[in-house]
């Protein structure tokens, strides 16, 4: 039987747990605010350039007889040196300046924009610059003015593209020498848009393709400096006009016609020399090209063709390197509500498209590696075919190709009403469901606690009155005994003693 103390010890244990429930649980009854949602947008990171350790496999036993003072050869995929003599030396690089200006006018501005070009805009292009004949105050759409840097070598619109997209040249400037350092850029420093001589502005041919490496992954940026000719169209003070890329490796008419290149552009200065840039696709192999401080146009033609002919030589035929179908992942769907984090499940992911590839000759396909690049837990709603983030194929640790990651399957949000009876159960289970079975668990062990207590009880019971038996006193005084009786002789004893 339970004794009073014990009781009033459950008791008090029993309503200090009930007071420090009720404190816990005391948002599980407030009415939620479905509108306090949180749509927290899932994150997908990649790094597409590896201009700190870019593969160098230039074969020291091949001589390339090239005019140009310095030169370079790279895979335009990965970065992967195939060719190069010296490569880290400084040169004035000239108009191939513009194709840093063109990648970020390209890739930060807006083409459909309008340029008003300023008075200081030309000035600032440079006694002797190239120009297409811009005046102060004349209105040229962005993306004209783009195939007038890139076609014509445009300086003033340069200078009008500066002081649209940053305020003022020196912005403009810092922005260059932002981006040039962020792809790895560490001989180069800029010092105007359009590379008229300064003796602050200077590159390598290593930052170089560097920097048009990173160039032909924007669209605009290749259309543009791809294009043969382009007409810009009569302006408020000037007529229309006809603008001709001055590379003659693109045009079809030209005896130094390359039919694989992209894209390219030339320059001349008395300091840089002759410099070009090119960009060439054969077969799945894409080559970049640099050469600087060349001894005449024709120098830095042959120059380019012998690069880009002997980097096409080291690379096999095109091959399958990754298939879409052989790709399935799973990812957990979560979705965030009033600061919690619930899973919905999970969505499959796949690849967007087969990768085909020709490598050189000392890679081998039994080397690439596939990498996923998307976060773990993926915010809701999810729906088919949206893009999740990226895959990434390497050759050792060189990027050759990313593969956008898409869902192949839906995964819906729930609605704020939904949300919140998932949270109210969440806290009922939390709050209620598991303290009650604590306590009830507590309660059972209090109860069998207090029966072994009973049983124990009972045992010690027995024990103690067994011991509590009196025992028989012995009396040692002789005096206290009681005398014992004489067994009287039996009448034939007193029989015969009396004949005797």
């Amino acid at each position: 039987m339970i004794n009073k103390t014990t009781l009033n010890n459950f008791i008090t244990f029993l309503l200090i747990f009930t007071v420090l429930f009720s404190i816990n649980c005391v948002e599980i009854f407030a009415e939620p605010a479905v509108n306090d949602v949180q749509n927290v947008e899932g994150t997908a990171e990649t790094t597409t350039e590896a201009p700190s350790d870019v593969k160098n496999y230039a074969d020291e036993n091949v001589t390339l007889d090239l005019n140009s003072r310095a030169a370079i050869l790279i895979d335009a995929n990965t970065g992967t040196i195939i060719y190069e003599k010296n490569a880290h030396e400084k040169h004035y690089p000239a108009s191939i300046t513009k194709v840093l200006t063109g990648y970020i006018a390209c890739s930060e501005g807006n083409l459909e924009d309008t340029l008003t070009v300023s008075q200081n805009a030309i000035d600032g292009m440079g006694i002797g610059g190239s120009s297409i004949g811009l005046v102060p105050g004349e209105q040229v759409s962005f993306l004209d003015g783009m195939y007038g840097v890139m076609l014509e070598s445009a300086n003033e619109v340069c200078m009008a593209i500066a002081e649209h997209m940053s305020g003022s040249e020196d912005a403009f400037v810092a922005k260059m020498n932002e981006v040039a350092k962020s792809l790895g850029c560490n001989e180069s420093n800029f010092a105007n848009p359009h590379g008229f001589h300064n003796e602050n502005h200077y590159t390598t041919c290593y930052d170089m393709a560097l920097i048009t490496k990173k160039a032909v992954t924007n669209e605009d940026f290749n259309h543009i400096w791809g294009t043969i000719s382009h007409q810009i169209p009569a302006t408020n003070l000037n007529v229309a006009r006809y603008l001709n890329h001055k590379d003659k490796m693109i045009k079809p008419n030209s005896e130094y016609y390359y039919p694989d290149l992209l894209g390219g552009k030339t320059c001349f200065t008395d300091e840089a020399g002759n410099t070009l840039v090119s960009y060439a696709e054969r077969n799945g192999a894409s080559l970049i090209s640099v050469v600087m401080k060349a001894d005449g146009y024709d120098n830095t033609y042959k120059d380019s063709i012998a690069l880009l002919d002997y980097g096409f030589s080291v690379y096999n035929s095109r091959e399958t390197i990754f298939k879409a179908a052989d790709y399935s992942y799973t990812a957990k769907v979560v979705q965030n509500y009033r600061d919690k984090t619930y899973e919905l499940g999970t969505v499959s992911i796949g690849a967007a498209r087969d990768v085909y590839m020709a490598l050189p000759k000392f890679m081998t396909a039994d080397t690439i590696t596939v990498k996923a690049d998307f976060e773990e837990n993926l915010t809701a709603p999810i729906g088919i075919n949206d893009i999740v983030g990226t895959i990434n194929i390497y050759y050792n640790d060189t990027l050759l190709d990313s593969v956008d990651a898409i869902a192949t399957s839906n995964a819906p949000a729930l609605s704020d009403k939904e949300l919140a009876k998932r949270e109210l159960k969440e806290n009922l289970r939390k709050y209620v469901m598991i303290p009650l079975m604590v306590l009830i668990i507590i309660f059972l062990l209090f109860l069998i606690v207090i029966f072994i207590q009973s049983v124990m009880n009972k045992i010690t019971g027995k024990s103690r009155k067994k011991s509590r038996r009196p025992k028989k006193k012995r009396n040692n005084s002789s005096a206290k005994r009681k005398p014992k009786k004489r067994k009287r002789p039996s009448s034939s004893n007193n029989r015969s003693q009396r004949q005797h």
